[in-house]
């Protein structure tokens, strides 16, 4: 603890979790056991802590538990996909109960996607509401924002195709456009059929279409989309085709304040739902991760 510090903990009666809630003491009494030499160092200590408790309405007492050594398993390691629901005390039904139900009853052991989806590979933890701060944080940057778009709209230049290219640009002069989720049509010449694919980008239009470009070119990255697959294919059996792009939504990336990615999750939403608009689109993508959310790792600052 430091000098003139307060110790302050979340009160038994706040809107978390109740997990949170329930392993506040639990946690407090092991990490004070684990820095306390012996039980009397503890006892010497702990009046702080007990009294911190008890102001935060936890009826737990803390007593001295000798630290236990793990014992080290081989655990086998999956990739587990994470649900992570607001959870509001305002809220009486049971959704993880509910959201564990669709999962059992949506791919059952018969099903193709069983390996994917089941009990073991998707599991839920309740995350936290923002709080009144970050509420009105969130609103003054959409007001500030909102304003300044309206005040400066030339400050964003939607298309910076050539002048000469202007007629050519790919998304009908929204190139320069970031945060969203697109869909690519590719018609074929000999036959008309259409077939479409989705993806998203949360940097600029023309940066990801760039990306596109060079895998429909290079051969050795014909297999980094499903698009550029099937462009290989046609490329294949000499059938000439046609591209057309357009938004299908603007959305949010990762944002570190929120916790949620609405990028990854319109997309995903468009495969399951709406499959006649991402024919091209595999339902194992559904088991990616959000990749948005790396930058904020403290692995990836300099």
């Amino acid at each position: 603890m430091k000098p003139n510090g307060t110790l302050l903990y979340v009160h038994s009666k706040s809107n978390h979790p109740p997990s949170i809630i329930r392993n506040i003491p639990m946690n407090v009494n092991k990490r004070l056991s684990n820095l306390s030499s012996n039980e009397m160092m503890f006892n010497e200590n702990k009046g702080l802590y007990q009294k911190a408790l008890n102001d935060s309405g936890y009826k737990f007492n803390l007593k001295y538990e000798q630290e236990i050594l793990p014992t080290h398993k081989r655990n086998r390691s999956r990739k587990i996909v994470w649900y992570n629901p607001p959870y509001s005390k305002n809220v009486t039904t049971n959704i993880g109960k509910k959201f564990l139900q669709i999962v059992n009853e949506s791919f059952p052991k018969s099903n193709i996607l069983s390996k994917i989806f089941n009990r073991n590979t998707v599991k839920i933890s309740y995350s936290c509401m923002n709080n009144v701060n970050t509420a009105i944080i969130l609103h003054n940057n959409y007001i500030v924002n909102k304003g300044r778009e309206i005040k400066h709209p030339s400050e964003i230049k939607e298309c910076t195709c050539h002048m000469k290219k202007k007629d050519n640009c790919p998304l009908q002069g929204k190139c320069n456009t970031s945060g969203m989720v697109y869909q690519a049509t590719v018609v074929r010449h000999d036959n008309k059929i259409k077939e479409t694919y989705v993806g998203l980008t949360a940097t600029t239009f023309k940066q990801r279409y760039s990306n596109h470009l060079h895998s429909f070119k290079d051969e050795k990255r014909r297999n980094d989309t499903e698009l550029s697959k099937y462009v290989w294919t046609l490329k294949g059996i000499n059938v000439k085709y046609d591209i057309n792009w357009k938004i299908l939504k603007r959305c949010k990336p990762y944002s570190n304040v929120t916790k949620r990615c609405n990028l990854c999750l319109y997309e995903k939403y468009v495969i399951i739902c709406e499959p006649e608009i991402c024919t091209l689109n595999k339902r194992s993508e559904l088991s990616s991760t959000c990749r948005h959310r790396k930058k904020f790792l403290l692995s990836n600052i300099s």
